[in-house]
């Protein structure tokens, strides 16, 4: 597999888990309506918006550079997880939430 073919993967990846973020987002977005604990959930949903559009930030940038430095490749995969982590907790909010 050659850089650009790397590079490509890469970018399709962080494509598909921006969409599957995305849409858990819009499903918490629309659990929040008539739901009796709107206020609690509606701040806790607004700070993982804001981590996740730092993150998304942080990734882009390094999306942008060259994919074949490998100082940006730890950055990379160390952002990678932090991503994880604020899947499992927009995943622990719709729990909360009963969705």
């Amino acid at each position: 597999m050659d850089t650009e073919q790397l590079a490509e993967q890469q970018i399709l990846r962080y494509q598909s888990r921006m969409r599957h973020l995305d849409e858990m987002i819009e499903k918490a977005r629309k659990g929040l309506d008539g739901h009796p604990e709107k206020e609690k959930h509606k701040k806790t949903l607004a700070e993982i918006l804001q981590r996740r559009d730092d993150l998304k930030v942080k990734l882009d940038e390094l999306l942008l550079k060259n994919p074949t430095d490998p100082e940006e490749q730890v950055e990379k995969a160390g952002l990678m997880a932090i991503w994880e982590v604020l899947a499992q907790d927009l995943e622990a909010l719709l729990e909360a939430m009963g969705l």
